[in-house]
C-alpha cells in the first residue's frame, strides 16, 4: 500500500504542473490586467506602467510562468497584487473555512444519503419507500444556491419573528462568527462557530445526499438478493446484522467511488455557498482575485484545489482496499 501511495502522488505531480499551466495561459489570454483597476482619468500612465513594471508583468509569459513555477517550488505562492499581502497568509486563514464546511456537507451527505438509501432498500416499494424517493428527487433538484437563500429567509430571518419558535432553531444568516464572538468563553464560542455552520452545510450538502441515497438503494437492493444473504438469514441471523454487518459493507463499494467524485462539486458548490451566507473561503477568493485579476492569488487557490482533489480520489482508492479485502494494490 505504500508504494502504491507514493506512485499516485508522483503521477500526481505533471498533473498539478498542468492544472497550473493551464490557469496561467487562461488568466494571460482573458483581456485585462491588476492594474485595470487603477485605470481612471486622474492616474498617470506612467504610474500603471511602473506598477507592471513592479509586478513584472512587463516581462514575456514565459519568464513569468518559470518564475512563477520555480517560486512554487519552494513553497512561495507570492504576494496579492491587490490585497498588497502573501498569498500564504490569504490561504491560510481561507483554506481552514472552506476544508470545515465542506468536511461538514460531506459527513452530511454521505450519513444522511447512505441512511436513507439503507431504509428504501429494506423497505422496497413500500409508502416510505415511496416517500423518501420523491422527497430525495425534490431536494435534488434545487439548486445550492437558491436552496441557501430560502434557508435564510425561514430560519434567519422569519422564525426570528416567532415567540414561540425554539431559540435553538434561530441560525445566523452569514458570517464565520458573531460580531461579539471574542467574548464568548470556549464553550460559546464553540456553539456560535457550529450555528454559523448549520444553514451553509445543509444548503451545500442536502441535495447531493438525495443522490447518494439514490445510489445506495440500488446497490443494497442487488447486495440483498446475494446467496450469501439469504444463508445468513436462513442460519437466523438477526436482521439487522443481516442488513449492517453483511449487506453494508459490500454495498459501500459505488458510494466510495462518490467520494472522490463529490470533493471537486463540493468546492465548486461552495463558491455560491459562500457567496450566500457571506462565508469567508476559498470559493469567494477565487472569483474575486479571477475579477481582479490577481494573478498570484488564482494561481495559487488552483493549485489548492487541484491538490485537494488529487488526495481525494487517492483516500477514496484506498477506502476500496479497506472495505474490500479482495483489491490489492500490490
Amino acid at each position: 500500500m505504500t508504494s502504491y501511495v507514493a506512485r499516485r502522488l508522483l503521477q500526481a505531480v505533471p498533473l498539478l504542473f498542468g492544472v497550473l499551466t493551464l490557469v496561467f495561459i487562461f488568466m494571460h489570454v482573458a483581456p485585462g490586467d491588476p492594474t485595470a483597476l487603477y485605470m481612471r482619468p486622474d492616474v498617470d500612465p506612467a504610474v500603471l506602467e511602473q506598477m507592471r513594471r513592479n509586478w513584472g508583468l512587463d516581462q514575456p509569459l514565459y519568464i513569468q510562468y518559470f518564475r512563477w513555477i520555480a517560486s512554487f517550488l519552494t513553497g512561495d505562492f507570492g504576494f496579492s497584487l491587490t490585497q498588497n499581502r502573501p498569498v500564504s497568509d490569504i490561504l491560510l486563514e481561507r483554506v481552514p473555512n472552506t476544508l470545515i464546511l465542506s468536511g461538514t456537507s460531506l459527513l452530511l451527505i454521505f450519513a444522511i444519503g447512505i441512511a436513507i438509501g439503507i431504509v428504501q432498500a429494506v423497505r422496497q416499494y413500500s409508502t416510505m419507500d415511496n416517500v423518501l424517493t420523491v422527497g430525495a428527487l425534490f431536494i435534488y433538484s434545487m439548486p445550492s444556491f437558491w436552496l441557501g437563500l430560502m434557508l435564510i429567509l425561514i430560519f434567519a430571518y422569519k422564525v426570528h419573528q416567532l415567540d414561540w419558535w425554539p431559540e435553538f432553531l434561530k441560525f445566523p444568516a452569514s458570517g464565520v462568527t458573531s460580531t461579539n464572538y471574542d467574548l464568548f468563553g470556549a464553550g460559546q464560542k464553540l456553539g456560535d462557530r457550529i450555528r454559523h455552520l448549520v444553514l451553509p452545510s445543509i444548503a451545500l450538502g442536502v441535495s447531493s445526499a438525495a443522490s447518494v441515497a439514490r445510489y445506495m438503494r440500488s446497490s443494497m437492493l442487488e447486495v440483498i438478493r446475494q446467496d450469501y444473504i439469504r444463508t445468513a438469514r436462513a442460519k437466523g441471523v438477526p436482521e439487522r446484522s443481516v442488513i449492517l454487518k453483511h449487506a453494508l459493507k459490500n454495498a459501500l463499494l459505488p458510494i466510495i467511488t462518490l467520494l472522490g467524485l463529490y470533493l471537486p462539486f463540493l468546492f465548486s458548490g461552495a463558491v455560491l455557498v459562500e457567496y450566500v451566507f457571506s462565508w469567508p473561503g476559498m470559493g469567494r477568493t477565487i472569483v474575486d482575485a479571477i475579477y481582479q485579476r490577481d494573478y498570484p492569488t488564482v494561481m495559487a487557490t488552483s493549485f489548492i484545489f487541484a491538490a485537494l482533489v488529487v488526495v481525494a480520489n487517492l483516500i477514496a482508492d484506498i477506502l476500496y482496499a479497506l472495505v474490500d479485502p479482495r483489491i490489492r494494490y500490490e
